[in-house]
C-alpha cells in the first residue's frame, strides 16, 4: 500500500461511517450508550476472530499493551462525547468536532515536534472554514458545559489518531484491532454495569429485528472493517491527514442522504446552496494539503512542467 492507496482506503471507511447514522436510528433511546458499545465491539471482535485467527500466534505482550491504550483513548472519547451532544444540536456537534485537526497539531508538536507545513496549515483553515459555512450561522454560544465535554472528547480522538500512527508502523494492525475491540467491550461492560447500578439503565437488550440489524451492521462494518483499514491505511499516512479524510463525513452524509432516507424510510438531510457550498470549500481544503496540488495549480497558471 501507497500513500495514494491508503487515502482512497480512509475515504472508503468514512463513507462508511457516514452511512451508520441511517441504522442508528433503530438503537431505542432507553438502550445505555455504553450497552450498544459493548455488544458490537463484542460481535466485531468474533468476528474479527473468523477473518484473523491465524494472527493470534503473533500476539505479544507489547501489542496487547498497545490494544489497552487504543481502547481507553476510544472509550474516553466516547464517553465525554455521551455528554457532549445530549446538549448539542448535530449542526454544532459537526463544527466543534473539526478541532481534532487542531489538537492533532498540537500534540504531533508537542510529542515529536513536527510542525505542519504551509500547504497543511492553509489546507486544515479551509476546511474549519468550509464546514463553519456549512452551519449556515446557526451558531450558539460556546461558552457551556457541553463544548467543553466535546472538546474533551476531541483530545480523546486526537491521541487515538495520532497513537495508531505510532503503534501501526511497528505492530501488526489486525492484531491490535482485534485487542481494541476486545477492551473496548471489557470496558464498555464495566461502564454499562456502573449505569445500571447508579442510573437504573437497563442491562438487558431488545429483541427487535430491527435492533439487531443495526448491532450487525455497526459490528462488521464500523467496528471491524473501519477498525482494521484504518490501522493499516495510517501506516502510510500521517494522523492529520487522516483527520484531515475524516472530517468530509458530514460532506459524504450529505450528498447520500437522499438515496439512503429513501431506502431506510427517515427524512433526508435538507441541501441548501450554503451546504453545498461549504462541503465544496472543504474538499478544496483537502486537495491544498497535497503538493500535487499545488504543482497542478503552478502549472495552470505558468503553463511549466
Amino acid at each position: 500500500m501507497n500513500k495514494l492507496e491508503a487515502n482512497i482506503s480512509l475515504l472508503f471507511i468514512t463513507f462508511i461511517s457516514a452511512t451508520q447514522n441511517s441504522f442508528l436510528i433503530w438503537i431505542p433511546d432507553s438502550i445505555p450508550h455504553f450497552a450498544f458499545i459493548c455488544i458490537t465491539n463484542l460481535l466485531g471482535f468474533i468476528m474479527s476472530l473468523a477473518c484473523f485467527f491465524g494472527e493470534l500466534f503473533r500476539l505479544d505482550v507489547k501489542q496487547i499493551k498497545q490494544s489497552m491504550v487504543l481502547a481507553t483513548e476510544l472509550i474516553f472519547f466516547n464517553l465525554f462525547l455521551m455528554l457532549a451532544v445530549s446538549g448539542l444540536g448535530a449542526v454544532m456537534t459537526n463544527i466543534l468536532q473539526s478541532s481534532v485537526l487542531v489538537f492533532i497539531s498540537v500534540i504531533a508538536f508537542l510529542l515529536y515536534k513536527q510542525i505542519p507545513d504551509i500547504g497543511t496549515m492553509l489546507g486544515i483553515i479551509t476546511v474549519l472554514s468550509g464546514l463553519a459555512v456549512m452551519t449556515e450561522g446557526n451558531i450558539d454560544s460556546l461558552w457551556n458545559w457541553n463544548v467543553l465535554f466535546l472538546m474533551i472528547s476531541n483530545v480523546f480522538f486526537a491521541f487515538y489518531i495520532v497513537t495508531i500512527g505510532e503503534y501501526s508502523s511497528s505492530s501488526n494492525p489486525a492484531i491490535i484491532a482485534m485487542g481494541q475491540m476486545f477492551f473496548c467491550f471489557l470496558f464498555s461492560l464495566i461502564l454499562w454495569g456502573i449505569q445500571a447500578l447508579t442510573q437504573g439503565a437497563a442491562f438487558t437488550l431488545p429483541s427487535d429485528p430491527k435492533f439487531w440489524g443495526s448491532v450487525i451492521y455497526i459490528s462488521f462494518f464500523i467496528r471491524l472493517l473501519y477498525g482494521v483499514v484504518q490501522m493499516y491505511a495510517q501506516r502510510y499516512t500521517t494522523p492529520l491527514n487522516t483527520a484531515l479524510i475524516l472530517s468530509i463525513e458530514v460532506v459524504i452524509t450529505m450528498a447520500i442522504s437522499p438515496v439512503l432516507s429513501a431506502f431506510m424510510g427517515t427524512v433526508p438531510e435538507v441541501i441548501t446552496p450554503l451546504k453545498v457550498a461549504g462541503g465544496a470549500i472543504m474538499i478544496f481544503g483537502i486537495l491544498m494539503t497535497e503538493p500535487q496540488f499545488f504543482n497542478m495549480l503552478r502549472k495552470m497558471f505558468h503553463g511549466k512542467d
